[in-house]
């Protein structure tokens, strides 16, 4: 059956689904005004644990790499706690990642796990 992840980016909210039945859902922080995360149909291009962004020189851990530019499914590692980045997000799209979809520990270390190169993500 066919893996998926729908990152919505209104809700800020992640899904992820085999064959029509929900794996695991959880929040997101995605890209900010000047960086936004691209919309779209893509696929898992590459997945990497531990990772270190190269352009960025940041923590980039259980990375589920979904575009060629380098937007990924990833651990949060900000100073900021999460509630606070999800709250600074809800009033405000200028809070935000670098285009990247940003999860907690947990959720991404799941997803990391069940996801494979070639499952589909859709960003909406």
């Amino acid at each position: 059956m066919a893996k998926s992840i729908v990152v919505d980016l209104k809700d800020q909210h992640v899904t992820a689904a085999e064959g029509g039945t929900v794996f695991h859902t959880c929040e997101c922080v995605s890209g900010d005004d000047s960086h936004p995360t691209p919309t779209g149909k893509f696929k898992i291009v590459r997945m990497h644990h531990p990772y270190t962004s190269k352009k960025y020189k940041v923590p980039m851990n259980y990375a589920m790499f979904f575009t060629k530019t380098g937007e990924a499914l990833h651990q949060y590692h900000g100073p900021a706690p999460w509630w606070l980045l999800r709250l600074g997000r809800s009033i405000s799209n200028s809070v935000g990642s670098h285009g990247c979809v940003r999860l907690q520990e947990d959720d991404a270390k799941k997803l990391y796990g069940w996801a494979t190169i070639g499952t589909a993500v859709e960003v909406r």
